[in-house]
């Protein structure tokens, strides 16, 4: 096949005319037209035999993705049943799909059953969410900007095949010329893939690499693991029309594309006229001497039936009907348009990663405030407000809070609101609104006064090592406070205890916990308490807890214990490392910048580009991931099931790696991540769909992530830019991101169903909800989509009937009771 044709095989939802078969397309020269040729559905339906009705249905044939009520469970059956089907635009269903959609099914080159996952010469993206949808890959499936299906739709395709396990594995059907009449088939799995990424750069696995050359070429195939970065296979030193490479090219404004090797040479690619004009299927602009891009289209085949379907979630709805939607709380990708934001200067005048404009975040009194480096917050009119390390802003407008005022001199890394209102606040200071506080201060959230009512103070003793605090964490009835310092006192005491670098005030009445005072011998990061503070994890660069080894991590059952009662295994270990008396390494590695509880596990981010989940029971690792390229996870935060991970990382994040610098040996995919990544809380998969878009100054990252009582996602850091829905935002300092939709609409009503003559007529009432739409579901799925209240279906005997609603957001309702014709 010389080109993938292009057809559309099927009709449309709720329509009962006819499929159209596939058409080739002989060229693309110029103008780049299409030209088709279509066939009536008449001649499909000839091959299969009379369509099925009544009890007949049940008959596998009769999914011949010919209508949404008719929908295959995959391109290869349609193929099975349809041997001289051609390629085109074909209805597809699996369990994991809410609705059925069109499809572009290449039936013709390698015995078919082919579906098109994504196709174009630049502008591909290594986003999760991919780059548009089905329909427009069924409706040009030559364009050249690229458009890529969703993950999520991806991996529903396979209906709980993993990538790794496809038998066919990935074809790249790509270019062999500038005018599109010779095409090369390249097949590879990806050896470590359990779901579907387009992070096609990063270091993975491929293996059973087979290529299929037109005949002026040889064919190959190698069965071995290539192990590549960049290189989805390179073909030995030769680098040649026989290498596959994803790449990013800076001069054509760093878009994302496919290339040969370096060194092919194919006819036309030495006329440099021809790779020019735009039209080319194999393209670089002027005066551009590196590897052109290359025109290319992706394909997959999975090879499911309705037999797979019944097996893996299909299945019959009952009287009762089908369940609304239960969509994860999520943030939008897309950051909320920004209304204020931090100076690019930091207020201390210093520059680094510890001194980065937002670290801090928490909600208290109505507002959210944040502290960092910053020296003053402008708003979106340019508006300049002269306030230093410390603002407020209220909840759900995201406008500043003018009655907040503090004056403080010095970095808040630190804020935790208290249960009785008031704001605490960490930090490098000492002063605060012209009084003495070292490094600990309450503060009235509408005015930023001093809170008086308590008068904690912490100090240092030790005259190289100023108050610095890191940490504050509140949790049943305790203050933890955690960082660089030796002795606090509490409201009353005037007495200063011994605790250092963490201690607890209690909420009760101000005091310090004088039964509750460990020795660190370095500084604490990031402090989390279980329920009832049963259980109190550490994570920072100390060695020791009360003389005991406690390497960067403890796990703190009795204030007196000696070591950490943890023991964490390091993604990098350096040769120098004093691994036989870890409890007097001096040299820094290993450190861990958060920890959080959650529920049955705890989670711990730091150095090294690791994140990991320890099992509470047994206090076992069962989960890590590592970034590259990138660095250190730098703040943890719950909410609800779902951890969100921060880091100064800005490429793939590999899940079940352990090792940096080998991440792709045990790991079980690769995704995109960018500053910051949401995590399940007790699998510790990463949920790509979640996929913000932000980058920074310095490489720094995000330090602070935190959600609101809106569900609203703030986050933190060295942050420049971030991707909003209606382009890119100067969201210096921090960013917002708005909870996604989830909610299901309302469940329509009075459902009827009416047979006329071979029609089942469907009426029903619909729902106050606007732009709205309705999906009818028929005994085990569903089989169209409509914006009125009725829908006419061929009559199937003993066919029960349920209608539910789908908003904008694709939620969709609670479906009514089974309803049969009558």
């Amino acid at each position: 096949m010389n080109f993938l044709p292009f057809a559309r095989g099927g009709r449309s939802q709720g329509a009962t005319s006819s499929a159209s078969e596939g058409s080739r397309v002989a060229s693309r020269a110029g103008s780049r037209a299409l030209g088709a040729a279509a066939a009536s559905f008449a001649m499909v339906a000839a091959s299969l035999g009379p369509i099925a009705s009544g009890a007949q249905a049940a008959d596998a044939r009769y999914y011949d993705g010919s209508s949404s009520e008719r929908a295959a469970a995959s391109c290869w059956e349609v193929k099975q049943n349809n041997p001289r089907g051609k390629s085109g635009a074909y209805w597809l269903y699996t369990p994991q799909m809410s609705t059925p959609e069109q499809f572009y099914c290449d039936q013709e080159t390698d015995g078919g059953g082919w579906v098109m996952i994504g196709r174009g010469r630049e502008s591909w993206t290594e986003n999760y969410n991919g780059r548009g949808d089905a329909k427009q890959l069924h409706q040009n499936p030559t364009g050249f900007d690229a458009v890529q299906l969703p993950g999520q739709t991806v991996n529903a395709l396979l209906n709980g095949t993993h990538p790794q396990d496809l038998p066919d594995g990935v074809r790249f059907h790509r270019a062999m010329n500038v005018n599109g009449t010779a095409w090369q088939d390249f097949k590879a799995t990806r050896a470590a893939s359990t779901e579907w990424s387009w992070t096609l750069r990063s270091t993975m696995y491929w293996s059973n690499i087979s290529i299929t050359h037109p005949r002026q070429y040889r064919g190959y195939n190698y069965y071995r693991q290539e192990k590549t970065a960049g290189n989805i296979f390179r073909y030995d030193y030769s680098d040649d029309f026989r290498s596959l490479h994803f790449v990013e090219k800076p001069s054509q404004g760093y878009k994302l594309g496919f290339t040969y090797g370096s060194r092919a040479k194919i006819t036309g690619w030495f006329q440099d006229y021809l790779l020019n004009r735009t039209s080319s299927y194999i393209y670089r602009p002027a005066n551009d001497s590196t590897t052109p891009l290359v025109f290319t289209q992706m394909f997959l085949r999975p090879k499911v039936t309705q037999n797979d379907l019944a097996a893996k979630g299909l299945h019959a709805y009952g009287q009762q009907g089908a369940p609304a939607s239960s969509r994860r709380a999520l943030p939008n990708s897309y950051s909320e348009k920004w209304k204020w934001r931090t100076s690019t200067d930091t207020g201390t005048g210093k520059k680094g990663e510890m001194n980065t404009q937002v670290e801090a975040i928490t909600e208290v009194g109505g507002a959210v405030f944040t502290g960092g480096d910053f020296a003053y917050v402008e708003s979106a009119s340019g508006e300049k407000v002269e306030q230093a390390f410390l603002a407020g802003y209220e909840v759900g407008t995201g406008e500043l809070r003018r009655s907040f005022r503090p004056k403080i001199n010095g970095q808040v890394k630190s804020v935790e609101a208290l249960p009785n209102g008031l704001l605490a606040v960490g930090g490098s200071f000492d002063q605060v609104n012209g009084e003495y506080y070292n490094g600990f201060v309450l503060l009235d959230p509408k005015t930023g006064q001093v809170a008086k009512d308590w008068d904690i103070r912490v100090v240092s003793r030790i005259a190289s090592v100023p108050v610095q605090i890191k940490t504050l964490h509140v949790r049943d009835g305790y203050l933890y406070i955690g960082g660089s310092f030796t002795h606090l006192k509490g409201q009353t005491s005037p007495t200063y205890a011994y605790s250092r670098n963490l201690a607890r005030i209690k909420l009760s009445n101000g005091e310090v916990d004088w039964n509750w005072r460990p020795v660190f011998n370095g500084t604490v990061n990031g402090v989390s308490a279980s329920e009832g503070n049963s259980h109190v994890y550490v994570a920072g660069y100390f060695t020791q807890l009360n003389g005991g080894e406690a390497f960067r991590i403890a796990n703190i059952t009795n204030p007196r214990q000696s070591g950490g009662d943890w023991t964490h295994e390091p993604s990098y270990v350096p040769s120098s490392a004093q691994t036989w008396d870890l409890k007097n390494e001096r040299k820094m590695w290993g450190f861990q910048f958060d920890v959080q509880d959650a529920g049955s596990s705890v989670w711990l981010g730091g150095t090294e580009h690791m994140i990991s989940r320890y099992e509470k029971s047994s206090m076992r690792r069962t989960y890590s991931a590592i970034t590259r390229e990138g660095g250190d996870f730098q703040d943890l935060h719950l909410n609800g099931n779902t951890i969100y991970g921060a880091c100064h990382c800005g490429d793939f994040i590999y899940q079940g790696a352990t090792k940096v610098d080998s991440e792709w040996v045990n790991a079980t995919d690769a995704q995109t991540i960018r500053l910051v990544a949401a995590f399940d809380k007790d699998t510790g998969q990463v949920l790509p769909e979640w996929a913000p878009i932000m980058n920074g100054a310095y490489g720094y990252g995000v330090w602070e992530s935190f959600v609101d009582s809106t569900g609203t996602l703030w986050v933190g850091g060295d942050i420049r830019k971030s991707l909003g829905a209606n382009g890119v935002q100067p969201t210096i300092g921090f960013a917002r991101y708005a909870p996604r939709d989830v909610a299901p609409p309302a469940t329509p009503s009075n459902l009827k169903v009416t047979k006329n003559g071979s029609k089942d007529q469907l009426t029903w009432s619909g729902i106050s909800e606007r732009n709205v739409k309705y999906q009818i579901l028929r005994d085990d799925r569903p089989i169209a989509t409509v914006t009125d209240t009725s829908y006419s279906v061929d009559h199937r005997d003993g066919a029960r009937y349920y209608v539910r609603a789908v908003d904008t957001a694709d939620n969709y309702s609670a479906s009514t009771e089974a309803v049969q014709a009558s």
